[in-house]
């Protein structure tokens, strides 16, 4: 997406950043930082631990981002 914005290609590269659009959002729907930890630790990257007063993001919200994951195939 970048290399592809970088080289003018706007069109190509928006394609590309709507299709991750819902998994954005829901990085931010139960607050920063734990849609972003809970998206590293379903990628395999950390362990999904915070500390009070921070909670970890809904199942529901982790459920939806894990679809989302598996249909873009990260």
């Amino acid at each position: 997406m970048i290399r592809l914005q970088m080289r003018g290609e706007y069109d190509p590269a928006r394609k590309i950043h709507h299709r991750f659009t819902d998994l954005f959002s829901l990085l931010f729907v139960d607050g920063n930082p734990a849609g972003v930890k809970a998206m590293l630790h379903e990628m395999g990257f950390i362990e999904n631990v915070l500390r009070l007063p921070l909670v970890p993001t809904r199942i529901s919200t982790l459920q939806r981002m894990s679809e989302i994951m598996k249909e873009l195939k990260i």
